[in-house]
């Protein structure tokens, strides 16, 4: 950026890595580069006062190593959803060197950091104050150089394997959820999340290479005229016989609007043959429509960027196909371990007309945030029955517990899992990931959903027909009650919460379906859907 101080005009270079948090919505600069910044000031402003002098050696940019330490003590410290002191963080993250080198030992004692291997102390540097991120960064940093000069097997590990060792040993006091990823990975993550470059094809191993199982309609495989059955022999002339699957996946995809040519081999036809296909945008499918006579069946297998709109799409298609006929969507959660916040908000927003959705609720004064329907009813109002069990998890649960809470739907089946925290993603100088715990999800009606989970109104977990399901939960008000208690349980009370859980425990069975049997009974049948609908409608309060 340039710069004027009046007496010399310059250009500062600064090697700062900015870190967007989609929770945060903001960036965050690291410490190094603010403080490489004012150096070079101080150094300009000598230069105007006494401009015989000799300039010092130009400030030297941060390492990797410092930075990605630095970045992970203060995000942890700054926003995660308990506090921890930086100290005690390095501390553990330092131990982490232990899986790599088992003589390492770390002691803290007499004002002092030692690290030594085999009980010789090969590096002793002087404790930072508690919580200097960069100063116990530079710690982190010293002692990985130290103990790579005393210990054969440090310096044969790469950084990749000092950084997930030494991180998920920072990390091992926080929760389950908080994790990093390295960048193999975070690459495979953010392609899950955001998409990729690819052509629109599902593949399975053949001997001679991969077997075409599925093509994407509209996609460059499908206009191209790829079919299922075809095999994919090589990519980019490379032959993928014998090649892994994650290999050949990598080949197929690449940079979006890149072409990569794809020999084939068919039935029917004496010689291979070739394709040259322009990769396109592509975001994996979350949501699967059937239609059983009726009922509109979506399966939601996880929310990604493009959940909320196949989702869209899916119940038009099911309102043109089956018309004014269409008695009810069953949409199915079962075995989804959740995603991305947003699109969780903006599918309950899809059929919720007005109230709150959710909210997250944490430490830093960014994870206080409401969500709001803002939208009309794409279902119009039609029926809707939403299937749970013990695998359905955070962004599931969200969108469950909206759609229970607002009298939109009915839930059907069994506990769902108890993931109620949110994650924030940091992108990490060496392009692995920060996974961060830092909210906490509340439901619309302000019950916590974090180890509780949501309740179905209609429980399976002990019935093998859908008559003994719709008997048992109906009756005497058994269903508002067990919801009501869910509802007020408090999230601390570890006794309580434990007698909640076994209201509807998930039992997984072989078999018959009865989960789809109750959804169909129900939306079928108008008076019992408006009775389950009662149920967990009022214990909301709405």
């Amino acid at each position: 950026r340039l710069t004027d101080y009046g007496c010399r005009r310059t250009m500062i270079e600064s090697n700062e890595h900015i870190i967007v948090s989609p929770s945060l919505k903001r960036n965050r600069r690291g410490l190094f580069a603010r403080r490489l910044a004012a150096a070079a000031l101080l150094w300009l402003a000598a230069a105007c006062t006494t401009p015989t002098a000799p300039a010092p050696e130009p400030a030297k940019a941060p390492s990797e190593v410092a930075r990605m330490f630095a970045l992970v003590l203060e995000n942890v410290h700054d926003i995660y959803i308990d506090e921890h002191p930086i100290d005690d963080l390095a501390i553990a993250g330092l131990r982490g060197l232990q899986k790599v080198e088992p003589s390492a030992s770390i002691e803290r004692a007499e004002g002092q950091i030692r690290l030594l291997i085999n009980g010789t102390v090969v590096s002793a540097i002087p404790a930072p104050e508690r919580n200097d991120g960069e100063a116990w960064a530079a710690v982190i940093e010293k002692m990985i150089a130290d103990g790579r000069r005393a210990s054969t097997k440090l310096n044969a590990a790469d950084n990749e394997k000092i950084y997930k060792t030494m991180i998920d040993g920072l990390l091992a006091g926080l929760d389950r959820y908080s994790r990093y990823s390295g960048m193999v990975a975070a690459r495979r993550q953010r392609q899950n999340r955001d998409g990729f470059g690819g052509i629109g094809v599902s593949i399975k191993i053949h001997d001679d290479g991969v077997r075409v199982d599925r093509v994407t309609p509209e996609r460059p495989a499908s206009r191209g005229g790829v079919k299922i059955g075809d095999i994919i022999v090589a990519v980019g002339g490379a032959p993928l016989k014998g090649l892994k699957l994650r290999k050949t996946v990598a080949l197929l995809r690449g940079p979006i609007g890149k072409q990569v040519t794809v020999t084939l081999r068919r039935e029917g036809r004496p010689e291979p043959f070739e394709l040259s296909l322009l990769r396109v945008k592509i975001v994996p499918f979350t949501v699967y429509y059937q239609r059983r006579d009726r009922i509109a069946y979506l399966r939601v297998t996880g929310f990604n960027q493009g959940t909320a709109l196949e989702l869209r799409k899916s119940v038009d298609r099911a309102r043109r196909e089956i018309g004014a006929g269409l008695k009810g969507l069953v949409i199915d959660l079962r075995g989804n371990p959740g995603g991305l916040l947003d699109q969780a908000v903006d599918t309950a927003d899809l059929f919720i007309v007005k109230g709150r959705i959710s909210t997250t609720r944490g430490r830093h004064p960014d994870s206080f945030q409401l969500f709001d329907a803002t939208k009309g009813d794409i279902g119009a109002g039609v029926p809707i029955a939403v299937l749970v069990n013990g695998a359905s998890a955070s962004a599931s649960e969200v969108l469950a517990a909206a759609l229970q809470d607002r009298g939109r739907a009915v839930l059907v089946g069994s506990g769902s899992f108890g993931k109620g925290t949110v994650q924030t993603v940091l992108r990490m100088p060496n392009d692995g990931e920060l996974i961060l715990t830092w909210a906490r999800l509340l439901a619309p009606s302000g019950y916590i959903l974090n180890k509780l989970g949501v309740l179905p109104t209609l429980c399976t977990s002990n019935a093998d027909d859908a008559e003994h399901v719709l008997a048992d939960s109906l009756k005497d008000g058994v269903a508002d009650r067990q919801i009501a208690m869910r509802r007020a349980a408090d999230n601390g009370d570890e006794e309580f919460r434990e007698t909640v859980r076994t209201f509807c425990p998930w039992r997984p069975r072989d078999g018959r379906d009865v989960d789809i049997e109750v959804a169909k009974r129900l939306l079928e049948t108008p008076k019992l859907y408006q009775r389950a609908l009662q149920l967990s409608a009022l214990s909301a309060g709405s």
